[in-house]
């Protein structure tokens, strides 16, 4: 793709992106979308076909990144609270990353389930990787035998809950840095893992 045709093709995505997360997909139509990247409304279709072709290139933009996955298959310590700090902030990290796809996944989700399906992956893997880790640290005598997927979840459920209120609420429920709201939530999540 030409670079100009890939700047073209970048500003209709955020201004799709930008309008379907403030009033829906629906109300997000090709005309304002074109308006707000500044091109004609034929452009749109020259690129993407129709509105959800936009919709799926924004998708695709943000599914899921390996980078978290191989973190926490390398970047390990054994040290329970050391990782799953870290672990926990490149979650953070990733889902402020996109938070414009989930907060549009929230809104349009039973009109296309495959943001939903996408947006799933991202707790899904987290999970696995979670389980694998605990495995390991059980196996290494570091953490007492529980149900991994439980705790995997907890986890998950913690974390998912710093990020929606930071994403939709932004320091208006606490002001703590999030690293510390992290540190101290991992914190008290690990005392109920160790033997």
């Amino acid at each position: 793709m030409l670079l100009a045709t890939k700047e073209t093709a970048e500003r209709i995505i955020e201004a799709a992106i930008q309008l379907i997360s403030e009033k829906g997909y629906t109300a997000a139509t090709t005309k304002a979308i074109a308006e707000l990247a500044q091109v004609n409304e034929v452009t749109i279709f020259r690129h993407f076909g129709n509105k959800q072709g936009i919709l799926k290139s924004i998708v695709d933009r943000f599914s899921y990144n390996p980078m978290l996955q191989k973190m926490m298959r390398e970047d390990v310590t054994w040290d329970l609270a050391t990782d799953l700090t870290h672990f926990s902030m490149k979650y953070f990290e990733y889902m402020m990353s996109i938070k414009d796809l989930v907060m549009i996944g929230f809104k349009e989700s039973m009109q296309f389930p495959e943001i939903s399906s996408e947006i799933a992956n991202v707790p899904l893997l987290f999970k696995n990787e979670l389980i694998h880790y605990f495995k390991e640290m059980h196996h290494k005598g570091k953490i007492r035998d529980i149900n991994f997927e439980a705790a995997a979840l907890s986890l998950i459920a913690i974390n998912f809950g710093h990020f929606i209120s930071r994403a939709r609420l932004g320091t208006a429920v606490s002001t703590l840095p999030t690293e510390e709201l992290i540190q101290t939530s991992v914190q008290i999540f690990s005392r109920g893992l160790i033997s």
